[in-house]
């Protein structure tokens, strides 16, 4: 039986739950799969675009929020949702970081920031921008979170009591604040 690319994602999507992304192997996967490795290379020419895909996949659960919401209402939702999909699945802010950094990846949710704050008043640049401080602060934020979660798993660290939740809260409220400013110039 032959496995679709939904298939595949699953799959890697499952290890990174069940294990990280340093065991997330082609070999691995076509293990997980039933398959020889080779059988992947049919959905992904190689890791990077599967890394690439598995990134667009997880930011593709982000609920995408109305248009009739206030500009800055939908840009925390955004915000909010992105966190929440990666939060879901470990390893995964390091799989969209690296898979942005390639160039490799949709990067569909910072366009939907982007039009989130043009549409509320922002000039192009400035909602770029807002994009990616929201982004940034996401994605950076949840590579600390999730790295340090999985060392505390590990007995390499002792709990920190880090508020995570609180200092993306914080850092969203500033960056958002400093957007509604710029709109209304």
């Amino acid at each position: 039986m032959s496995n679709s690319r939904t298939d595949v994602l699953r799959a890697a999507r499952d290890i990174l739950r069940e294990h990280s992304l340093a065991d997330l192997s082609m070999r691995r996967l076509a293990t997980e799969l039933g398959v020889r490795p080779n059988a992947l290379y049919w959905h992904f020419p190689n890791k990077q675009t599967l890394l690439a895909a598995l990134a667009d996949d997880i930011l593709g659960a982000v609920t995408i929020p109305a248009t009739d919401l206030a500009w800055d209402e939908r840009l925390r939702l955004l915000a909010t949702g992105m966190r929440a999909a990666l939060l879901e699945v470990p390893d995964s802010a390091e799989v969209v970081s690296s898979s942005w950094a390639s160039g490799l990846s949709t990067k569909a949710i910072a366009a939907d920031i982007v039009a989130a704050g043009h549409a509320g008043g922002l000039s192009l640049r400035d909602a770029e921008a807002v994009s990616v401080a929201i982004c940034q602060l996401v994605i950076g934020l949840t590579i600390e979170e999730q790295t340090r979660a999985q060392m505390e798993r590990l007995g390499v660290i002792e709990p920190s009591g880090r508020d995570f939740t609180g200092e993306f809260v914080d850092g969203l409220t500033i960056i958002l604040d400093g957007a509604r400013t710029r709109a209304r110039r």
